[in-house]
């Protein structure tokens, strides 16, 4: 560590990527120390002098405490998960992230966007392309010595129905700062900075495209609806964490925050842009704050203590979502959250969480009814095995404030994460019931797959299918088909 100059940064919360040498080493033992992939450039020698300036006896005493607590706490965390799914499975709808310690969310904006940048890849379809591995190893040497990052993507999709109409396409552009100035042997902090801009090429939007399929929610979680843009400013906050032991800290945030980076997430249903389009699956849609009062001025406390974690918040609940609206703090309409959550193996091969998350919107208007408050609760989880499959599922539901398209949601996602021994594609098949807001309507539900190739370190491309199927009051059943494909250039 002294003889290149470099930091141990013993706590990032929810970003194992940039734990510090103790979880480097880990994850460094595991793809390269026990595999054939060579240490190419500077960036990689770097991280490998990092990894061997771990004190030996200090591993000994982690791994040993691991090895005593994997057993136990697995076969709680499968069992939790499963009681939940069969829990749910009995109600009248037809029911059946992780929230890593100490590492950044892997939610819609941050996941594996962080800091530490995963790339450039070992299996691409092709070796070089548009941007290429110097781009990536620079972007990573930047933050390891200035403590600077900086990326985003460019995502854009088309979608059609078997209902007839108009085809569907709109896009997102992400763009994402991180600086982080505060770097000290137990604690550390950062500005975040996130803008994004969405475009809808052409009418029909998501929701007219929806409506004109005849489905109550919406294929993809974009939407710009009325116009066919929609920019924000949706990340402006300091972050800050103290490490006060072994797995044990705390951390805050204040300023500009987005909600659903923060709290019930199950990795795999969080992200249209990375995983499934279908917004039932994409977003927490049960819940009635998700895509309507999750960005605003706020405050959110972090505290940890493995395998257990706390989170609460509290942020501006009807602020207009594209800027830091001052003027709507004032009128306290708020949004408070609150979760705890359950990990094991973080950042391993069999990685689990599950998470309990409740809500409480105190907003005048809104919708069904008119006017009140509302609440939601949130039952969400993942776990991997063997790092070649995973499983995501999530509950939610809403009460009183109405205001969302669904009022209750079950949604359950599986990945076969290395599909035909391809390291970076992704396939998903997921599953889902939602109950509408409207009682006119009856139990809406459906599926979809999808495959993502990795074209390069930077593009990929995304096939996709999705039905859906409802029968409402009327006796008339509604069978709807959209098909789809996904661009995505990752810088």
């Amino acid at each position: 560590m002294k003889e290149f100059s470099l930091l141990d940064i013993k706590c990032r919360i929810r970003h194992p990527e940039s734990n510090g040498n103790i979880e480097r080493f880990h994850r460094s033992l595991r793809e390269e120390g026990l595999s054939d992939k060579q240490l190419e450039d500077a960036v990689n020698m770097l991280t490998t002098k990092t990894i061997i300036s771990c004190e030996a006896e200090h591993e000994s005493r982690l791994n040993t405490k691991k090895l005593l607590q994997s057993g136990s706490q697995r076969s709680l965390f499968i069992l939790l998960f499963i009681f939940g799914i069969l829990l749910v499975s009995n109600t009248k709808i037809c029911f059946s992230q992780e929230k890593p310690t100490n590492a950044m969310p892997k939610a819609k904006w941050l996941y594996q966007r962080g800091p530490f940048d995963p790339r450039p890849y070992k299996d691409t379809l092709f070796d070089r392309g548009l941007i290429d591995a110097d781009y990536f190893n620079m972007k990573n040497r930047l933050w390891i010595e200035k403590g600077i990052s900086f990326g985003g993507y460019v995502s854009a999709n088309i979608q059609w129905g078997s209902e007839g109409g108009p085809s569907h396409g709109i896009s997102e552009t992400l763009l994402l700062f991180t600086w982080e100035p505060v770097r000290k042997a137990n604690s550390s902090g950062r500005l975040v900075v996130g803008f994004a801009y969405d475009l809808t090429f052409w009418r029909p939007t998501t929701r007219e495209f929806a409506d004109n399929q005849r489905i109550v929610e919406t294929p993809n979680d974009l939407d710009t609806d009325p116009k066919l843009t929609f920019a924000t400013l949706g990340l402006l906050h300091w972050e800050h964490e103290w490490n006060t032991g072994l797995d044990r800290g705390w951390g805050i945030r204040a300023g500009q925050l987005y909600a659903p980076s923060y709290f019930g997430p199950a990795t795999y249903l969080d992200d249209d842009r990375r995983f499934f389009m279908a917004r039932p699956l994409g977003a927490a849609a049960g819940a009635q704050w998700v895509g309507y009062n999750d960005i605003g001025l706020g405050l959110n406390g972090i505290y940890w203590n493995t395998p257990i974690n706390l989170s609460v918040a509290v942020l501006d609940g009807n602020a207009n979502r594209q800027y830091p609206d001052l003027g709507s703090l004032f009128d306290a309409d708020l949004l408070y959250l609150g979760e705890i959550g359950l990990e094991h193996d973080v950042d391993g091969p069999n990685q689990a969480a599950i998470r309990l998350t409740v809500s409480h919107l105190e907003v005048k208007d809104g919708a069904n009814p008119l006017f009140g408050s509302g609440q939601s609760i949130m039952l969400s989880g993942d776990i991997r095995f063997q790092d070649l499959w995973a499983l995501a599922g999530r509950w939610s539901k809403s009460f009183n404030r109405l205001s969302a398209d669904y009022k209750e949601l079950f949604s359950l996602g599986i990945m076969w994460l290395k599909p035909f021994g391809r390291m970076q594609d992704l396939v998903g098949f997921g599953l889902f019931a939602g109950k509408p807001s409207d009682a006119s309507r009856n139990l809406e539900s459906g599926g979809e797959i999808f495959y993502k190739l990795q074209l390069t370190h930077a593009i990929s491309v995304t096939p996709d299918i999705q039905y859906w199927l409802r029968t409402d009051n009327n006796s008339e059943n509604i069978h709807t088909w959209i098909w789809g494909i996904r661009s995505e250039i990752e810088f």
